[in-house]
C-alpha cells in the first residue's frame, strides 16, 4: 500500500496545493503502517507518526540528503561531520542517534559493528514515502528503537503506465539525474529507478592545527538503482520482490600514523571511502479467510565500506555487515479491533580485515499486538521477546490509548520500554595497541518512555502538544584510562530526557503556513550534563503562496546552543557549539502537465554555523548554495 495523503503534522512544505484549502482537507485522514505495523488511520493512531510524501521530497530539492530531510521533521535533530556524503546521523527526541531504527521497505541495512545506518547512501530520489515514529517501538521492532522509527518506502510498483525523469544542478558543482519508469501489465506490477549524482562538495575540516588538515574540496559521487516488482494471484495472494543498490565514493581529510617515528604524516593523501548499501527481499502474501492475513517475508542487508588505514604499513580498512532477515506476520480481525501474531530471525555476520573474536550473532523474536477504536476509545497493546545469542533473552512491551473528547479534539498517552544491543564493535572490536578494545560482558541499554498528547484538528486546521518523558539505563560509554590510554566500553551511563513537541498549520488565502517546535532537557545525569550534539530547543516555521502554476515559499530554520566532544576523563562538556538559524527558498514552476522547473536556495543568508565540532577539528558546513533543475512526468 503506498497511501498518497500525510497529516499536516509532516509540517513540511507541500506541493501542488490547489486550491490550497481543498487539497489539504485532503490530506487530514492518510493511512499508516509503522505505528502498529498494521494499516491503520493517521487519526486514529496513538503514537506520534509524521508522514513525509513524496511532494514534500521534491520540495526540499534533490540535493538535499536524507538528514537533512529528517532533521526539518518535529522531535528530530540532524548531525553530520563535514559536507554532503559524511556520515550522517539524526537523533530523536534527545536520544542517542544508535537509538533510531531505520527500515528500508522494512529491512536492516545498518552497520553491525558501528550500530550505524548510513543516511547519506539513501538518496532522495529513490524515496517514495517516509513515516517517522516517535518513541519506544521495541515492543514492535526490537532493538534500536528507543527513541523511534525511520521506515524508508522507495518506489513501488505501479498501477498506470508512468515515466519520469529529472535533471539539475548547483552551487559546488552539484548535480542530479534520475530516471523512474513504472507499469501494470495484467496482474503484474513493477517500477524501475535509477540515478546518478554528486558534488565537488566544500572542505570538510577547517581547523589548520588538525593533524588531518587538507584545504581541498571533499567531494562525493553516488549511483543507485531500485527495482521492484509484484504479482496478484487474486484480490487475496500476492508475491512480490524487490533490491536495492547505492554505491558511493565520498573524499575525506584524515592522516596516518608512523608508529615507528610516533608522527602524523601523509595529511594531503587523496583519502576516500568507498561505500555500498544495498539490499533484497521477496515477500508472499495470502488471506485464506476474510479475517486472517498471513506474509511471509525473507530480506538480506547490506552495509560494505573500503578506506585506507590509519596505521602507516596496515592493509585496507575494510568492515562489512550483512543480515539476513526472517518474518511470518499475521494479522486477524477480532470481533473486537485487531490482532498482530509474528515471528522473527535475524542473522548479522561481520566481515573484516580487523580480526573480531566473534563475528556473528543471531536474534529470534515472538511479538503480540492488540489493536482497536471502540467509539470515542483507542487501545493499543504490544508485548515482544528477544532471544539473543550473545546476551541473553529481552522482553519489551507498550501500552497506548486515546480518546476523543470532542469532534476536534482528542488526547493520547502511552507507556513502554525499549531496548538497544551493544554493537559489535562495543562487544569484540579486536585489541588494538593505543586504542582499545571491546568488553563481551556488556549489557543492553534499556529504556521506559512515558508520553501524552493533545490534538486539535478542524477543516484546514490542525495543531497538536506531545510531552514525553524517557529514561535511559546502562548506557554503554567507551572510558579511557589516563594512564595507558587504552579505551574499553562500559554500562556506566544514565540519560533522562524530558521535552515538549509543538506542532501546528494552517492556510491563509493563497497561504499555507506550518511550524514545529521542540523543547527538551536531553541530560547525561551522571555528569550533569547536556547531552552531545543535541539542542535544548529547535523548531522550523515555513509559509508556501500558491498561485496557479507557481508555488514558492520559504522556510526558517533555528537551533539552539549545544555540546560536543566530552572530556574522556572528566565526562564534562568542553566544546561550545551556538545556536544558528538559516533562511530558505523554494519555488516550483508548472509549465502543464508533464514538465515542472524548480529551484531552491540554502542558507540564503550564507550564515556560519556548527553541526559537529571537537577540541581539534571544526568540521565545515555549506554556505550559501542554490540548486534548479527540470521534472518530467508522463503518465
Amino acid at each position: 500500500m503506498s497511501p498518497r495523503l500525510k497529516p499536516l503534522a509532516a509540517l513540511l512544505p507541500l506541493a501542488f496545493i490547489a486550491p490550497v484549502q481543498a487539497e489539504l482537507l485532503a490530506t487530514l485522514d492518510p493511512v499508516v503502517v509503522t505505528a502498529t505495523r498494521q494499516s491503520q488511520r493517521a487519526n486514529e493512531a496513538i503514537a506520534e507518526v509524521t508522514i513525509i510524501e513524496r511532494q514534500d521530497i521534491e520540495q526540499v530539492g534533490p540535493a538535499a540528503t536524507l538528514g537533512e530531510l529528517l532533521g526539518r521533521t518535529a522531535g528530530v535533530e540532524f548531525g553530520r561531520s563535514g559536507g554532503r556524503g559524511a556520515d550522517e546521523s539524526v537523533f530523536i527526541r534527545g536520544t542517542n542517534s544508535g537509538h533510531a531504527l531505520i527500515l528500508l521497505d522494512g529491512m536492516r541495512v545498518s552497520s553491525a559493528t558501528t550500530g550505524a545506518t548510513a543516511l547519506q547512501m539513501i538518496p532522495l530520489a529513490q524515496i517514495e514515502r517516509i513515516e517517522v515514529l516517535r518513541g519506544p517501538a521495541s515492543a514492535l521492532y526490537g532493538s534500536d528503537a528507543i527513541g523511534g522509527v525511520i521506515q524508508i518506502f522507495t518506489k513501488a510498483p505501479g498501477d498506470a503506465p508512468r515515466l519520469s525523469a529529472q535533471v539539475g544542478a548547483g552551487s559546488a558543482s552539484t548535480y542530479e539525474t534520475s530516471l523512474a519508469h513504472a507499469n501494470r501489465i495484467g496482474n503484474l506490477s513493477y517500477s524501475i529507478k535509477g540515478g546518478i549524482s554528486g558534488t565537488q562538495g566544500i572542505n570538510a575540516i577547517e581547523s589548520p592545527k588538525y593533524p588531518g588538515y587538507n584545504p581541498d574540496r571533499d567531494g562525493y559521487r553516488n549511483s543507485n538503482l531500485n527495482l521492484n516488482a509484484s504479482y496478484n494471484f487474486s484480490k487475496d495472494a500476492e508475491v512480490g520482490a524487490g533490491v536495492f543498490n547505492s554505491v558511493s565514493t565520498n573524499r575525506y581529510d584524515a592522516y596516518k600514523w608512523d608508529p615507528n617515528a610516533f608522527v602524523n604524516v601523509d595529511a594531503r593523501l587523496d583519502y576516500q571511502m568507498k561505500h555500498r548499501v544495498s539490499g533484497a527481499f521477496a515477500y508472499a502474501s495470502l488471506a485464506p479467510t476474510s479475517f486472517w492475513k498471513s506474509t511471509l517475508k525473507l530480506a538480506q542487508g547490506e552495509d560494505r565500506t573500503e578506506s585506507p588505514e590509519s596505521v602507516i604499513g596496515d592493509p585496507v580498512s575494510f568492515f562489512k555487515t550483512t543480515q539476513k532477515q526472517y518474518t511470518w506476520q499475521n494479522d486477524l480481525k477480532l470481533p473486537l479491533g485487531s490482532a498482530l501474531v509474528a515471528l522473527e530471525r535475524l542473522e548479522q555476520e561481520v566481515d573484516s580485515t580487523k580480526n573480531y573474536s566473534r563475528k556473528a550473532r543471531t536474534i529470534d523474536s515472538a511479538l503480540l499486538g492488540w489493536n482497536a477504536v471502540l467509539g470515542s476509545h483507542a487501545f493499543q497493546a504490544n508485548l515482544r521477546s528477544d532471544d539473543n545469542s550473545q546476551f541473553g533473552q529481552r522482553e519489551t512491551w507498550l501500552l497506548g490509548y486515546g480518546y476523543q473528547l470532542a469532534p476536534s479534539w482528542r488526547l493520547a498517552g502511552s507507556y513502554g520500554t525499549a531496548f538497544k544491543a551493544p554493537t559489535m564493535n562495543d562487544l569484540y572490536f579486536p585489541f588494538t595497541a593505543g586504542v582499545g578494545s571491546g568488553n563481551a560482558n556488556l549489557k543492553p541499554e534499556e529504556s521506559r518512555n512515558a508520553e501524552a498528547s493533545l490534538r486539535f484538528q478542524q477543516g484546514a486546521t490542525q495543531a497538536r502538544i506531545t510531552y514525553f518523558r524517557n529514561k535511559i539505563n546502562n548506557l554503554i560509554e567507551w572510558t579511557t584510562d589516563p594512564n595507558t590510554f587504552f579505551s574499553t566500553p562500559a554500562n556506566v551511563g544514565q540519560a533522562i530526557i524530558d521535552g515538549v513537541e509543538i506542532s501546528a498549520g494552517t492556510t491563509l488565502g493563497s497561504w499555507l503556513l506550518n511550524a514545529n517546535a521542540t523543547f527538551q532537557d536531553p541530560r547525561d545525569q551522571d555528569h550533569h550534563q547536556q547531552l552531545r550534539r543535541r539542542a535544548k530547543a529547535f523548531g522550523l516555521v515555513s509559509a508556501t503562496y500558491v498561485a496557479g502554476a507557481f508555488r514558492g515559499g520559504i522556510e526558517f530554520k533555528a537551533v539552539g546552543g549545544r555540546y560536543d566532544d566530552p572530556h574522556w576523563q572528566t565526562g564534562l562538556n568542553q566544546v561550545h557549539m551556538g545556536g544558528y538559524a538559516l533562511t530558505n527558498l523554494f519555488a516550483n514552476y508548472a509549465f502543464n502537465k508533464e514538465w515542472q522547473a524548480f529551484a531552491r536556495v540554502d542558507n540564503l543568508f550564507d550564515r556560519n554555523y556548527d553541526i559537529a565540532r571537537s577540541t581539534s577539528v571544526i568540521y565545515g558546513t555549506p554556505g550559501l548554495s542554490a540548486f534548479a533543475g527540470i521534472r518530467y512526468s508522463f503518465q
